[in-house]
């Protein structure tokens, strides 16, 4: 126990020097220990999300190399984001080309029909011209 001790009063600093340099190398090792850990710990950055806009939908849409899932994609995105009233023109545009897109599908349709006429009811003549016209291609 005494071998202990000695060793222990034996790291005490003797002079007033030797103590204020154990009390700078605990403070420089204290403050890299923090920076150290902190840089470990930052949070990841979140990648910005771009809002759609129904131009990105329209570049889906004109796009001959968007699949079938791109397009119900863009119909489903359309669907919950979007009125056809806000825009018709862009709207219409939008409509006419995913349903004569080359990769259109049944399921296409389905959802057009299904979901994008109720939902514009006040547009269903100019939405049933445009099935009709695409159906009819």
């Amino acid at each position: 126990m005494e071998k202990i001790s000695d060793f222990l009063i034996s790291l005490l600093p003797s002079s007033v020097y030797t103590f204020l340099v154990y009390l700078l190398i605990v403070t420089l090792f204290s403050i890299s220990l923090i920076f150290i850990l902190a840089i470990k710990n930052r949070p990841k950055k979140q990648k910005i999300k771009k809002e759609i806009t129904i131009d990105d939908l329209l570049k889906i849409a004109n796009n001959q190399k968007s699949t079938t899932k791109d397009l119900i994609f863009a119909l489903n995105y359309f669907l919950n984001n979007f009125k056809v009233n806000n825009n018709e023109k862009k709207s219409f545009e939008f409509f006419k080309k995913i349903l004569n897109h080359k990769n259109r599908s049944k399921e296409i349709f389905d959802i057009f029909h299904g979901k994008i006429l109720p939902a514009n009811l006040e547009y269903k003549n100019e939405l049933d011209q445009l099935e009709k016209k695409a159906l009819n291609k």
